[in-house]
């Protein structure tokens, strides 16, 4: 999943010659909390602990954070020195340059930006499965969204990058199953079911995998696997 690191350090570039610092504060609570960190923390707390997909979720934050408290140094200077001195960097905070967008997205090749756009397609997508899914807790179709399969019906560049994607999904409708389908029409079809298989009780999500390992009964065989590693390093 995208973070969006460049259009935040746009944002901020004129926060303290204008009062637009209501620009932080929004990134933090919508892009931040509301979207990213809430997409992030199930393979923050389930995925195994050297994963590709924890490293790399660990190393997204630690960019934000070090951008972060540069940024907000002069409105929060205490604060600031004292994160600052947390992360083991030498000097103070205050003595340190405001970060660059190449800083922040260092490591990202041309097809990975570009790639960036999609999620600024998928997030429309996720804004109308959220709402599915209110519908279906209060209906009592479900109690909380792991209990879901989501069910997608799309047609043209819409289902190309749906099944592009289908993988990611589940994480970003934060369910358990997504299904994505080839729709008549144009417009998109969102479906809310009960999921299928058994609840994981490490994970929570429901899985048709869950006592696959038999060292672990009554978990998924991805978090059998973070189990494992984290015993036996």
């Amino acid at each position: 999943m995208r973070c969006p690191r460049a259009r935040w350090r746009s944002w901020t570039s004129g926060c303290y010659c204008a009062p637009k610092t209501h620009a932080v504060y929004a990134f933090c609570t919508v892009d931040l909390s509301a979207v990213y960190f809430d997409v992030l923390k199930d393979r923050l707390y389930t995925s195994a602990p050297k994963s590709q997909a924890r490293r790399s979720a660990q190393t997204a934050l630690y960019r934000l954070l070090d951008a972060f408290v540069r940024l907000l140094a002069p409105l929060m200077s205490f604060t600031a020195e004292e994160v600052w001195g947390h992360m083991g960097r030498a000097g103070s905070v205050h003595m340190a340059y405001f970060p660059e967008p190449a800083e922040l997205a260092a490591g990202l090749d041309e097809a990975a930006r570009k790639r960036a756009a999609n999620w600024d397609r998928l997030m429309p997508v996720r804004d109308g499965v959220l709402k599915h899914l209110d519908t279906a807790r209060n209906e009592k179709l479900i109690g909380a969204p792991l209990e879901a399969r989501v069910r997608l019906s799309a047609n043209g560049e819409l289902y190309t990058l749906l099944v592009q994607y289908a993988e990611q999904l589940p994480a970003l409708f934060i369910v358990s199953q997504v299904v994505v389908e080839r729709a008549e029409g144009d417009a998109l079809g969102v479906k809310v079911e009960r999921a299928a298989g058994d609840k994981c009780e490490r994970c929570w999500k429901y899985t048709s995998d869950v006592g696959g390992d038999a060292s672990f009964p009554t978990i998924c065989l991805p978090c059998a696997g973070a189990v494992h590693e984290i015993i036996h390093g």
